[in-house]
């Protein structure tokens, strides 16, 4: 049997040859799971947008974007307000790449998309967050009672007392509905949860009234 002495510039070829080749795999998968951390990452921030949105006022404003249907309501330019541009950005950036929309037209939707956003900043009614009206229901209720119900309206706990069930009637149903609203918009809950919510907060109500 005979035996071939490999030169060593040869051998050293090899040797750079396979240690960059497993440099590049290395590399390769690195990016994938960069490319797949983003993407994830990307699907959780998009659903958020999503929720924050709502069904009804994000099929509203996507037809208006991409549509050219009707205006933009002033309760769902609140609710846009309230997700931020980035989120409006991002829906948009989406369906773009989905629908794999030309150039040309993906140009037109994101003038139409920015000119949405404008518009909404116009005319979006103002959060009731610092309004009068929200400040007078909260010390109409008080701090303990407010914590209360919020516990019993939103986290199903602890029944609400008789004394809180005075001072939610006291400032009545117009102010009990403003706060779960504005709690409602301000943590973006979901359609679906949302419903839960306007359920155990009516409920409250009559059951305050029953007292």
């Amino acid at each position: 049997m005979e035996f071939k002495i490999i030169p060593l510039m040869d051998t050293l070829t090899t040797i750079i040859f396979l240690l960059l080749t497993l440099f590049f795999t290395a590399t390769k998968i690195v990016a994938v799971q960069f490319v797949v951390a983003q993407s994830l990452s990307k699907s959780n921030e998009l659903q958020k947008c999503e929720n924050g949105l709502g069904t009804t006022c994000g099929s509203s404003i996507y037809q208006h974007v991409f549509e050219s249907g009707k205006e933009v309501s002033k309760e769902c330019c609140s609710r846009l307000m309230t997700v931020g541009k980035d989120c409006h950005d991002l829906l948009t950036e989406v369906t773009i790449v989905y629908k794999r929309t030309p150039e040309k037209k993906a140009k037109e939707i994101w003038y139409k998309n920015d000119k949405a956003w404008e518009d909404c900043k116009k005319s979006a009614a103002p959060s009731p967050r610092g309004s009068n009206e929200l400040k007078n229901c909260e010390n109409g209720l008080g701090v303990k009672c407010g914590h209360l119900i919020y516990q019993h309206v939103f986290k199903s706990k602890k029944e609400v007392s008789k004394e809180c069930c005075r001072r939610l009637l006291s400032i009545g149903k117009d102010c009990h509905d403003l706060l779960t609203e504005v709690t409602i918009v301000y943590k973006r809950l979901t359609e679906k949860h949302a419903k839960e919510i306007w359920h155990r907060n009516d409920k409250v109500w009559e059951e305050c009234q029953e007292d």
